[in-house]
């Protein structure tokens, strides 16, 4: 019998960052854990996540942030030192969990991998005999391509900790699939999330352009496992714009700066960046005709892509935007937008593909109707945070303890 939400095991979450409303992984935790009883959740930061974190509404309450300190080199190529002499932290970070479990009586170790704080997650776990939790959101250590000695001890302790796990929950389907397959683990999906109601209600009503054009966006931070494939649209843009008819525009709300964006070749005419709180998501989603969901086609990140499942999907989706997804048939967005029918799929690294595509959007009214029906359905099913945090509380009062496959 499961204990209700009043008596959820009070929960020490060990991770670099914070539950936020920032980054796409603060923004998940923050939803995650926003219900839980706030005088029952610590968290054992890195200095540097809490003062990232600190103008986005952290979790939990200040005086229940403990850090430690980071080793950070912000120059090239030096920068690598620090993956070599953080893993030295590991100690230290547990020392201080330690003490904390003990002084707290704190029942439950959450972790989000992966770095030289999920090892220490581990550690905490085995010296206090608590009980560990994770979350797995992405898999990049899983690459073996990352610089310093991640990959080694990725390698060393990943099979141990997720084996010593009480449970563990996937943001996709495809990373469960993964773990399960790998490490013979059972892996609870556990997808991005929001408010839908709250979120809707910040929408103000879409309708088509007089005019004939079309404003397609994309929200988020810009990385190396979607630039490939945002490069590729910035592209198809620029060249629908040459020829006549109404302007094709793509918008880029991210916090990547303008430089950044521009070495990356993500500039052009009718491309636009602009960085909006978190608040304010809602709003210029409900300004858009459709929104573009990448992930990248380069050889070396295949195993991000096939595991990922980007958190802005959930908005895309609560927003009824029809969605364009340029991403390799095995990722996890390709198959996630063809089983649910809630996006026009791209799977090829091609140019012309992808401008026919953004075209047939464009000019077939019938099939944004469509993709935005589904898309609201799919939401509602699949992301409310209403039901899914509902659920994540039980499951954390939950006695089962075995995480290993049948």
């Amino acid at each position: 019998m499961n204990r209700p939400v009043s008596s959820v095991p009070s929960t020490l979450i060990v991770w670099t960052w914070l539950p936020c409303k920032n980054t796409g992984a603060g923004i998940l935790m923050h939803r995650l854990f926003s219900g839980y009883p706030q005088n029952r959740l610590w968290a054992l930061a890195s200095t540097l996540g809490q003062r990232a974190a600190a103008p986005y509404d952290p979790l939990p309450v200040p005086e229940h942030q403990v850090t430690v300190p980071v080793i950070q080199i912000p120059r090239r190529w030096i920068h690598r030192l620090a993956l070599l002499l953080n893993p030295l932290l590991i100690p230290w970070i547990v020392w201080r969990g330690v003490r904390l479990v003990r002084k707290e009586k704190i029942e439950a170790i959450f972790t989000v991998p992966w770095d030289h704080f999920t090892i220490s997650a581990y550690f905490i776990h085995r010296f206090t005999g608590r009980p560990l939790y994770m979350y797995i959101m992405d898999d990049p250590a899983g690459t073996r391509r990352i610089a310093g000695l991640q990959p080694l001890l990725y390698a060393l302790f990943m099979p141990r900790i997720v084996r010593s796990a009480r449970r563990i929950w996937g943001v996709s389907q495809g990373i469960c699939e993964y773990f399960e397959r790998t490490y013979g683990v059972k892996c609870f999906p556990l997808l991005p999330m929001l408010d839908l109601q709250s979120f809707q209600s910040k929408m103000s009503r879409r309708s088509d352009r007089a005019d004939g054009s079309f404003h397609i966006v994309f929200t988020g931070a810009v990385y190396s496992a979607q630039v490939d494939a945002l490069r590729r649209l910035v592209r198809v843009v620029d060249e629908c714009n040459r020829k006549s008819g109404p302007a094709v525009s793509l918008s880029l709300y991210t916090s990547s700066a303008a430089a950044t964006l521009d070495k990356a070749g993500l500039t052009g005419n009718n491309i636009r960046r602009d960085e909006v709180p978190q608040e304010d998501v809602a709003r210029v989603l409900s300004e858009a005709d459709a929104a573009f969901l990448p992930l990248s086609f380069e050889p070396a990140l295949r195993h991000v892509v096939e595991t990922s499942l980007p958190s802005k999907i959930a908005e895309y989706l609560a927003a009824g935007l029809p969605i364009l997804a340029h991403a390799p048939a095995s990722s996890t967005v390709a198959r996630y937008c063809r089983e649910y029918g809630c996006g026009l799929v791209v799977d090829q690294p091609d140019d012309t593909a992808l401008r026919d595509a953004l075209l047939r959007l464009k000019n077939d009214p019938a099939l944004r109707r469509e993709l935005s029906a589904r898309a609201l359905d799919v939401a509602k099913e699949n992301h409310d945070a209403k039901h899914i945090a509902a659920a994540f509380l039980r499951q954390m009062s939950s006695p089962d303890s075995s995480v290993h496959a049948e």
